[in-house]
């Protein structure tokens, strides 16, 4: 793909492009760094407005370092093409994870919000008002990280307005109504009021007005009051239907103070669920009925969702389940199969164990000791061969003996007599070996039971996983103990 400079970038392909700049991909030949690059087109270029906006964008990202920002490593001019630089930051947006997957649930909802609120929490502190919150504005990293972008429509408090008092900016889903009505000034809560509007739309899936025109949609933040989250989002925490409820109010003055004050709603909500306890906040008595039946009693009740770890966890404990239930059923099918051959060998090898041909004699009383476990029928030939007349049967005899421990310890007495007054030298030397072998094998560990014990509980605790992380029994003590505590909490937090 053909690539084109604006020293010292090297622009490749596009990654977006918007009213008040083009994004592309560029390298930075100081160091080979990939960073975005945004260009003023030259048909914007034009407005002296837009280039203002576009120079003060430059400005205020210059001021604001901050973890949830996204950093801005300056712009210049060159032959009247304006442009800046800035980090790239390539797990999308919001917005594009709202159209590909759908609402976010609550818990990362509340996580989201809290890194939200602390980028925002930092530009009001420094006079900076963003006036475009909106899911598309707000970047993903791959590891999750919230990163606030576009100050193309922000303002500095205490600067000139660039944007004439009684004219609308921004994105109509998401402005309060100060912000529709032009009313001069704009504060750090218009932007709070556009937070409100992005949680209802990340747990719901869709912004709290919709309308076929953007005339009805303004109408609407003007006059209508919002719907609740939770009407929509039946598992929402009510604490957090509130916040958002807080957030949208018409009035400045009824919304919560500053960005912090939010932050700390959402904390309150969030740190019980971390702690593993209820993040309704509820006593045990409410537990056992949702509070979304309680708001809706004409609707069926929903489960009261799980947080992210536990779905993780829930999830790695039923794939070990599926894994073990395949890997136990090809074990048996392997197994029988094994069995039914050693079955039928061995009624060969028993059969020929019996006969008058020497040389199969030898050879099939060896061959039954080196298959096991022998079954009642071949464990009797085997001591059966300990009476023949052949010294070298009987060694076979022994040899077998030996090589089956687990069911032939029983006989030492009988070994252990052929070691002291068998008339051959051979076969008393293989007796006092089978005889010491059978011994050890008898004094061991019992390393075989203590391994078969371990297996079986490994099942258990797999397939009790699910019921464990769900019903959570080692919190009754916890909760018991904590019913007060988290009452007052949850009477806290309500307004």
């Amino acid at each position: 793909m053909s690539s084109k400079w604006i020293w010292p970038f090297e622009l490749m392909e596009k990654l977006g492009e918007g009213g008040m700049g083009v994004v592309y991909r560029g390298r930075y030949v100081g160091n080979n760094r990939i960073v975005a690059v945004k260009l003023l087109p030259d048909d914007v270029a034009a407005n002296e407005n837009l280039v203002a906006r576009f120079d003060r964008e430059i400005e205020i990202l210059k001021q604001l370092k901050h973890p949830h920002i996204v950093n801005c490593f300056g712009g210049v001019c060159e032959s009247k093409q304006r442009f800046y630089a800035m980090e790239l930051v390539d797990g999308g947006t919001l917005a594009d994870h709202l159209q590909k997957h759908g609402r976010f649930t609550w818990d990362y909802v509340l996580e989201y919000g809290l890194q939200m609120c602390s980028a925002l929490d930092y530009a009001h502190q420094r006079g900076v008002i963003h006036r475009d919150i909106k899911p598309g504005n707000f970047l993903l990293t791959k590891a999750g990280k919230i990163k606030l972008s576009d100050f193309g429509l922000a303002t500095m408090v205490a600067a000139a307005r660039i944007t004439r008092a009684g004219k609308t900016a921004g994105t109509f889903q998401y402005m309060a109504p100060e912000q529709i009505q032009g009313k001069p000034p704009l504060s750090n809560k218009t932007d709070l009021y556009a937070l409100g509007c992005v949680f209802f739309e990340l747990l719901t899936g869709k912004p709290p007005f919709e309308a076929d025109n953007p005339a009805a949609v303004l109408h609407m933040h003007l006059k209508e009051p919002p719907p609740r989250a939770i009407t929509v989002c039946r598992d929402c925490p009510p604490e957090l239907d509130q916040l958002i409820a807080d957030l949208l109010e018409k009035n400045p003055d009824n919304r919560p103070e500053n960005a912090s004050v939010v932050a700390q709603r959402l904390d309150s909500i969030l740190r019980p669920s971390r702690m593993g306890i209820d993040p309704f906040g509820h006593t045990a008595n409410e537990i056992a009925t949702p509070i979304s039946s309680k708001l809706m009693p004409d609707e069926e009740a929903a489960p009261v969702g799980l947080s992210r770890f536990q779905r993780r966890l829930l999830y790695a404990a039923w794939n070990a389940v599926v894994i073990l239930t395949v890997a136990t059923t090809l074990f048996w099918v392997q197994a029988s199969y094994w069995r039914k051959q050693s079955q039928s060998w061995e009624k060969a090898w028993i059969t020929a164990a019996y006969g008058t041909d020497y040389t199969l004699q030898l050879a099939a009383v060896g061959e039954l000791g080196r298959h096991g476990p022998l079954g009642r029928e071949a464990e009797a030939t085997v001591l059966s061969a300990l009476s023949s007349t052949q010294p070298s049967i009987k060694i076979a005899g022994l040899q077998a003996i030996e090589r089956q421990p687990a069911s032939m310890k029983k006989h030492l007495a009988q070994i252990l007599k052929m070691a002291k007054q068998d008339e051959n030298d051979g076969v008393r030397a293989q007796a006092e070996r089978t005889h010491e072998s059978l011994k050890l094998a008898s004094s061991g560990g019992g390393w075989g039971t203590l391994s078969t014990l371990f297996f079986w509980l490994s099942v258990a605790c797999v397939l009790a996983s699910p019921w464990l992380i769900v019903e959570k029994p080692w919190q009754t003590w916890w909760k018991s103990r904590s019913r007060d505590l988290v009452a007052m909490q949850s009477s806290s937090r309500r307004p």
